[in-house]
């Protein structure tokens, strides 16, 4: 696992020191997608960048596989860093390299991580360089992962932005990583590029078995493809948890800016006081409004409602204004409750 334990980073400036990340403790487990989000400014990008000491800590401990990162030898951490992919918001591919020879180039500068299994059942992992064959076939297989075998001998300028990420998806995993660190990998993309490089992601985790750490500032993409979310603001962990637990329940301010659209925590309403239903994919089948209607004759207003469909459940927000009557304000709720649908008063 990738465990970090009261990390702090700080930033030397002429006004003095400038605090990116204070006391962070995270523990993000094998084969999870794990989203850290948070708006500009907040430390996301330090904090990732510190999982692989890109970035030093200033104090605190990394530790990767039980080994602490931190008080390793540089030729050691070069090791360890090739267990770890990173992909980033702008691309950064070599413009003067086809998406052949990019994906190529950690294979010509890196030893290659392999597991060898030993006699006693125990794996162990070794480092070799990758031979020419060996390195076609390793390219040509992540090629077709990624969905671009045919634009192996294009140059980055001929391709959209969404088949660039493509690229450096395949570039970070040529090496073999055990984790995957995204950094805003969507930021620069269209909604349906991001829908597509995000169903890579999920199939990536789920195919290879890779760990992935995403940063993020949108909340789709954490309701998209993670499995565990901490969110993070003036430079700590204010909340982490479940994605499905931290979307239905947000307890930070900072929380429910980012899940809560300011539409709903604004909108106004003519009638009684709003409640704020969460579809956290558990109650799929449940139709809110006409079940009401047909069941008690009630008719709500719908304020506000998002919702999508994930893998076949239902997850978003609806608001609907409650009736001024307390009476059929109580059997708006019995039958929400009966139902198993989860709803919130206060907005």
């Amino acid at each position: 696992m990738i465990e970090l334990v009261h990390l702090s980073k700080t930033f030397p400036s002429a006004n003095g020191p400038i605090v990116a990340l204070e006391n962070i403790d995270l523990r993000i487990e094998d084969g999870s997608v794990f989203g850290i989000i948070g708006l500009s400014g907040a430390g996301k990008s330090t904090l990732v960048r510190c999982i692989n000491l890109l970035e030093r800590p200033t104090d605190g401990q990394v530790f990767i596989d039980g080994e602490e990162l931190t008080k390793v030898k540089r030729s050691r951490l070069l090791k360890i860093r090739q267990n770890i992919g990173m992909i980033f918001q702008n691309f950064n591919l070599l413009e003067q390299r086809t998406v052949y020879d990019n994906v190529k180039f950690p294979l010509e500068i890196a030893r290659v991580r392999r597991e060898i299994k030993r006699k006693d059942g125990t794996v162990k992992a070794v480092y070799s360089r990758i031979g020419r064959e060996e390195a076609r076939a390793r390219v040509e297989d992540l090629l077709e992962l990624v969905g671009l075998s045919d634009r192996a001998r294009s140059y980055p300028s001929q391709l959209s932005g969404g088949q660039k990420q493509r690229v450096a998806i395949a570039r970070a995993l040529a090496t073999n990583p055990k984790y995957l660190l995204c950094d805003e990998a969507t930021s620069a993309l269209d909604p349906n590029t991001t829908s597509s490089i995000l169903e890579l992601l999920k199939e990536i985790n789920k195919k290879l078995g890779v760990t992935i750490v995403v940063i993020t500032h949108e909340m789709r993409v954490v309701d998209s493809i993670c499995t565990d979310v901490a969110v993070i603001d003036q430079s700590r962990i204010v909340e982490s948890g479940k994605v499905a637990d931290v979307f239905a329940f947000p307890q930070s301010e900072i929380a429910k800016q980012l899940i809560i659209p300011e539409l709903i925590r604004t909108v106004e309403s003519a009638g009684g006081s709003k409640l704020r239903l969460v579809f956290n994919g558990e109650e799929a089948d449940t139709p809110v409004v006409s079940g009401l209607a047909i069941e008690y004759g009630i008719a709500v207003n719908i304020l506000y409602a998002d919702t999508k469909n994930i893998d076949g459940k239902t997850y978003g927000h609806m608001v609907i204004t409650l009736p001024e009557d307390e009476g059929l304000a109580a059997k708006v709720k019995q039958y929400l409750e009966k139902n198993n649908v989860t709803y919130k008063e206060e907005i």
